[in-house]
């Protein structure tokens, strides 16, 4: 695959296909990201692998890759799922696996992110989200929200005063990003609901890893710094600190877009929605 952007998506309530805003609905993701690589990393002398960008350790245990079901208690509540096309993606297992007693409000967007580089770089229904995102709080009052970023946001981009395209590791694209960050948990929390945020999984991939990491360092500071905001780690459901297994419980993790399978993201869906609504979920 090339590293186009992602194809856009948006999807689903109550089991349901909605439009919220974008020109399409699209049944297959088409991934700009590069597929999924079991990566090892490199050891220390004593056989510890070392600490990134304060990413914590993961060890070598076999990832959980979310849950196998669904728990009673999450009945009756409205998930407003917004972000890339992994959170399309989850929100949609979210729908297969919950629709029947919950709802499911999918305004993920492949190819977007919350970065807005400038020019004609970043279409057009990208930019909408710091308009779009309270307009759907208002309409929908869910219990909760889910925010993913990844691919979008960790590939170099031409931000105000570059010359050539920069990652999350230029300090001034980490700032722009924690500065986009910030404004997305101002939104998505001003009517005090619960906000969940999900690390990037694109560690596991080497092109953009020392990205990602910058990017789920920045995720966890400002889980640090705001009570009403909680971390789903995305990462650590898929990779452990020898790199990303493409088969976990006997599951097929990633489809030909690198996105998860159908099975694989039911169980995303049931880890995550049991993690928003119950006690000893996360």
């Amino acid at each position: 695959m090339t590293d186009s952007r992602e194809s856009r998506w948006v999807i689903m309530m109550r089991g349901r296909i909605r439009q919220l805003g974008v020109a399409g609905v699209v049944a297959v993701l088409a991934c700009g990201c590069a597929p999924q690589h079991v990566e090892k990393n490199t050891t220390t002398r004593s056989g510890a692998v070392p600490a990134h960008a304060g990413e914590p350790h993961y060890g070598a245990a076999v990832p959980p890759l979310g849950s196998p079901s669904l728990s009673p208690a999450v009945t009756g509540k409205t998930v407003l799922v917004v972000g890339d096309s992994w959170s399309a993606s989850i929100g949609h297992g979210m729908s297969e696996v919950g629709a029947s007693h919950n709802t499911i409000v999918n305004a993920g967007l492949g190819g977007c992110g919350i970065l807005l580089p400038v020019g004609n770089e970043t279409p057009e229904e990208c930019r909408k989200w710091p308009t779009q995102w309270p307009s759907y709080l208002e309409k929908y009052k869910p219990d909760a929200t889910l925010l993913t970023v990844g691919f979008w946001d960790v590939t170099p981009q031409r931000l105000a005063g570059d010359k050539e395209p920069r990652d999350l590791t230029a300090p001034a694209h980490e700032q722009a990003f924690r500065n986009r960050l910030n404004q997305a948990i101002s939104i998505l929390t001003s009517r005090n609901t619960p906000l969940y945020l999900m690390t990037s999984q694109q560690v596991g991939n080497p092109k953009y890893r020392a990205s990602a990491l910058v990017m789920n360092r920045v995720l966890r500071e400002a889980v640090a710094r705001h009570p009403g905001v909680r971390l789903l780690d995305l990462r650590g459901q898929l990779c452990n600190d020898d790199g990303c297994p493409k088969v976990l419980v006997g599951t097929k993790v990633y489809d030909p877009t690198a996105h998860p399978t159908k099975p694989a993201r039911a169980r995303l869906a049931n880890w995550a929605l049991n993690a928003m609504f119950t006690k000893d979920g996360a």
